[in-house]
């Protein structure tokens, strides 16, 4: 018994670490057929993965070290990722042509700010967890836990403080905020409004599909944490090529007149890397709340003037 234990933990190993090795392979040659076909620029890409993909991953590792995951179980693991899978389906398309859409349809902020988010919210969050509870029992709590508990909150404050300093030493985020001189009192009531609406926009919206619905049942379908964090760091990045082909000027990704070739590969090789470590922070802790707050604090900086002008804040 204790041999075939040890047999089937062996192979689940093996599948995870199969799974990075065709992740790596994927990234490698994505990177050369963009270098070929459009000379692009693969500097970056490699300074990203490097930084965020590995060193981020590592210290999210480190920093749950001493942490206790909570508890989660997935009873049909296989039933409820197809309701992720038919879900993924429906962002896919809500990302291509449902946010061109909203823009069309409301074409002036905050109005369009405040559509975008309630539609996020119903199709990433609410849509699928009502699903999951009509059809499973899920409840909020048991779908999608938070604690506070010290550990969770070390490891939360450690990554917050890494990813503002990030930000703050390699993004664009403190220059464009001192050019555009925003008065202090401003900035007292804007960081911490900026941080609730990244929050709720890109770190409940985010963090609830791909890693919570998305990466937890990957993980009890194929029984490997490892291959869980690869596969749905992947389908993070390449659920955005579609976006990026069709409609550049709305992802803010400096592209111009992308190939499918190059959006399918910079989804690869520049966003589905920012999903490792906190697929990793998923994995060690099972905490979505410590999440939220790390992807909010991530994003806080750059998003920090576009949030105040999308609310009409400041001009």
């Amino acid at each position: 018994m204790a041999a075939t234990q040890q047999l089937n933990r062996a192979s689940l190993t093996r599948l995870g670490t199969l799974l990075l090795a065709a992740y790596l392979a994927l990234y490698a040659a994505l990177l050369l057929a963009m270098r070929q076909s459009s000379n692009f620029d693969i500097s970056e890409p490699l300074v990203v993965l490097a930084i965020v993909g590995v060193g981020f991953s590592l210290a999210a590792w480190l920093v749950t070290a001493r942490a206790t995951p909570l508890a989660y179980s997935v009873a049909n693991p296989v039933g409820e990722l197809a309701v992720a899978a038919t879900f993924l389906l429906a962002a896919v398309a809500f990302i291509t042509w449902g946010l061109p859409g909203l823009h069309r349809y409301f074409p002036y902020d905050p109005a369009q700010a405040i559509a975008i988010l309630v539609a996020k919210l119903a199709v990433f969050v609410i849509l699928p967890a009502a699903i999951l509870r009509a059809q499973f029992g899920w409840t909020w709590r048991r779908l999608a836990p938070v604690s506070v508990q010290p550990r969770h909150l070390q490891a939360a404050v450690a990554m917050s403080m890494l990813l503002l300093a990030f930000q703050a030493i390699f993004g664009r985020g403190l220059r464009d905020i001192s050019a555009a001189h925003v008065p202090a009192v401003m900035l007292l009531y804007g960081v911490p409004l900026t941080f609730v609406w990244m929050a709720v926009e890109a770190g409940v919206v985010e963090e609830f599909f791909f890693r919570v619905l998305l990466q937890g049942r990957l993980a009890a379908v194929f029984k490997s944490e490892l291959g869980a964090v690869v596969l749905s760091s992947l389908i993070f990045g390449l659920a955005h090529a579609p976006g990026i082909y069709l409609r550049t000027g709305l992802t803010q990704e400096g592209l111009k007149n992308p190939s499918l070739l190059v959006a399918i590969g910079y989804s690869v090789v520049m966003i589905s890397v920012t999903g490792f470590f906190l697929g990793v922070l998923w994995a060690r802790t099972r905490n979505f709340g410590l999440l939220v707050v790390v992807h909010a604090m991530g994003d806080l900086l750059p998003n920090l003037l576009p949030t105040l002008r999308s609310l009409h804040l400041i001009g």
